[in-house]
Parts: structure tokens; C-alpha cells; sequence
């Protein structure tokens, strides 16, 4: 049977009410059999769940997992959860914004930015926000965030704003690269993101880093088009031979924001450190993670064209890193994804063989 096949919903309910229980095992199970279910069953039992599920932690998975099937009527249950008292909720209702963003929902999302405190929903409602940069109220209110209140929520403003390519918010970018502590890091590695050459300069510029920042710097050149080659090479090279954690550690991430936005000599830079450095397995293991998980179109395309060696590798790896991330929308995305190759792909394919091993070796 193939590791996606659409079964009867038997015992869909209780499968529903196992989504919160204590036994990963039994968590993992539960999910795994909701999702094979057709989804003229699955559908209406999970938004009843993630509606009204006496058990807050079922509802936030059973919204998680009802946005996975890409139903037409999600939307409409969406709009009614808003503004839900379950944090869990709310953070998922704003990722599907950034997901599906929709001009009509600006007014709501900009009043929400007034009243959400909730310090791993904040983050999720300005990635929503961000995802309409072409609107000037928008900008106006992301700017004034990326300059206000804790750093904890600065940062995630920045590291969105790199995310979204916003280019209209350099300016206000580039002074933090001057800062000490967390937000230049997430600075400069935002500038880089954006990809406006015009910050270069002021990259440049930065000649007295802490050596565990010197990673994004050169990351952010890379990928602004200065001597990138050079840059991968360096990165390489430190991951290899620094032993100060702090730097190292930093040297593979930044390897992976290079590797992310689509360098194939960073992605190859990581398969050779991971085969010849143990000690860099777990890190490198969420770098390729991360990158899964923010382009996965582009990641299973890349596993499609991969030797076989390497891509069984590459899929221990982000066995791994989808454990260490634990960043439950992020991977159901990642499964929809790869759902949604499987049924494309013409039957015996590659392409269908590699999504079916994907979805049953990580787990889904």
C-alpha cells in the first residue's frame, strides 16, 4: 500500500483525541492515520476539532493538520479563529496568512498587532503582516515594530523582513548592524536575505565583529554577490577547524542561510562536513532542516536530481533536524508538499517512489 493511500476513518475520533497524548509514539500514530484518511471524512472531523475539541492541545493540532489538505473551505474556519483565547490557535491562524495572504484580512492583522502579546504568536502575526509588503500601511507599522519594544520581538521583525525580501526596509536595517548582541547578527544576515546590493557597503564596512557573528558577515556578502565562492569556502573552513563552539555552531548555520536561498556549493559544503566532522552532524542536521522546511518545493526537487547516496542521507539528516526544529506547521507544509508531488507524479515514477519514502522515513 502506497505510504500516502487514502483508508476507511475508522477510528478516526479517537486517532483525533490521541493528538495530544503524552506518548510521542502514540501522538505520531495518531496523526499518521488522520492524514491517510480520504479527506471528505478527514476534513469536517478535523475543523469540528480544531472548533470546539474540549482538549486545547487536539485543537491546535487538528487545525494544523486540517491545513495540510488544502481544503477550500479552511478559509472560512480560519477567519472565525482570529482572534480564539488558545495562543496555539492563533499563532496557526496567522501562519496560514503568511501562507495565503489576502488583501481583506490587512485591516484585522494590523488591529491584531495592537492587542497580541503572546511572545511565539507575535512573531507568527508580523510574518503575516509581512507578506503584504506592497502595502504602504504595512511598512509603516513593520518599520515602527523592527525599532520598538523587546529585542526578543525586534528580532523576529528583522529576521522577517529579510524573509519577505523587503527591500523597502534596508535603511532601517542597516543601523542595527552596528549593535552588539543578537540583533546585528540577525541584521546583517536579514540584509543579505533581501538581497539589495546597495547595503553592501555598509557590510563592508563592518571590519571589528565578535568572531561568532564574522559567520553571518560573511554569509551576508555571499549572498549579496561578493566573492561567494571565497565566502562558502571560509565558512567551510571554520565549521572544520574552529574550537570555540559559539563560532563553529554559527559557521554551519550560516551555511545554511547561504544554502537556503539556493547555493548548491553550500549544500554540497555541508554533506562534505557532516561526512568528515562528527562532532557538526546535529547542527548540520537542523541547517538542512531549516532549509526543508522554508523552501520545500525546492528541497525535494533537489533530493529528485541527488545521487542516491546522498539523498539517503540527506533524508536521515532532516529526520533529525524536523525532531530538533519541532516546528509542527513547518513540517505539515513540508508533508502537504510532498503529498502534492506524490499525486502529480505519473505512477512508478521517481518522483512519486521519492515522495512516498519521504513521507514514510520522516515519519508522516
Amino acid at each position: 500500500m502506497p505510504a500516502i493511500a487514502q483508508d476507511k476513518p475508522a477510528g478516526l475520533a479517537p486517532s483525533i483525541n490521541a493528538l495530544s497524548s503524552f506518548d510521542f509514539a502514540t501522538r505520531m500514530n495518531a496523526a499518521r492515520t488522520v492524514r491517510r484518511v480520504a479527506a471528505a471524512e478527514a476534513v469536517p472531523a478535523l475543523a469540528e476539532a480544531a472548533r470546539s475539541h474540549m482538549d486545547q492541545f487536539v485543537r491546535y493540532r487538528a487545525l494544523v493538520l486540517l491545513i495540510a489538505f488544502r481544503d477550500p473551505g479552511t478559509p472560512a474556519l480560519i477567519q472565525t479563529l482570529i482572534k480564539d483565547r488558545n495562543d496555539r490557535v492563533r499563532e496557526v491562524v496567522y501562519r496560514w496568512y503568511e501562507l495565503n495572504p489576502d488583501p481583506r484580512s490587512i485591516p484585522g492583522l494590523l488591529a491584531a498587532l495592537e492587542s497580541e502579546q503572546a511572545e511565539f504568536v507575535r512573531p507568527a502575526l508580523i510574518r503575516a503582516l509581512a507578506a503584504h509588503g506592497e502595502n504602504d500601511g504595512v511598512r509603516r507599522a513593520l518599520l515602527l515594530e523592527a525599532g520598538r519594544g523587546l529585542d526578543f520581538f525586534r528580532s523576529a521583525v528583522i529576521d522577517t523582513l529579510g524573509d519577505h525580501r523587503a527591500t523597502y526596509a534596508v535603511k532601517t536595517i542597516i543601523p542595527f548592524i552596528e549593535l552588539d548582541g543578537a540583533l546585528q547578527d540577525d541584521a546583517i544576515l536579514a540584509l543579505g536575505r533581501i538581497g539589495d546590493r546597495g547595503a553592501l557597503p555598509a557590510l563592508s564596512g563592518l571590519t571589528k565583529v565578535p568572531p561568532e557573528v564574522e559567520p553571518s558577515l560573511q554569509a551576508a556578502q555571499c549572498l549579496l554577490g561578493d566573492r561567494c565562492g571565497e565566502r562558502i569556502a571560509w565558512l567551510t573552513q571554520t565549521a572544520r577547524t574552529e574550537t570555540r563552539m559559539a563560532v563553529w555552531k554559527a559557521a554551519i548555520s550560516s551555511l545554511g542561510v547561504v544554502a537556503t536561498e539556493g547555493h548548491a556549493e553550500a549544500i554540497d559544503a555541508l554533506f562534505d562536513l557532516e561526512r568528515t566532522v562528527d562532532r557538526l552532524r546535529g547542527d548540520i542536521a537542523v541547517a538542512l532542516g531549516t532549509m526543508a522546511l522554508r523552501r520545500p518545493q525546492e528541497t525535494i526537487a533537489w533530493l529528485a536530481k541527488a545521487p542516491a547516496e546522498r539523498r539517503g542521507r540527506a533524508i536521515e539528516l532532516l529526520h533529525e533536524g524536523f525532531d530538533s526544529l519541532e516546528e509542527d506547521f513547518a513540517e505539515e507544509q513540508f508533508y502537504a508538499t510532498a503529498r502534492a508531488v506524490y499525486w502529480a507524479a505519473p505512477e512508478q515514477s521517481a518522483q512519486r517512489t521519492l515522495s512516498a519514502v519521504l513521507i514514510d522515513k520522516l515519519e508522516f
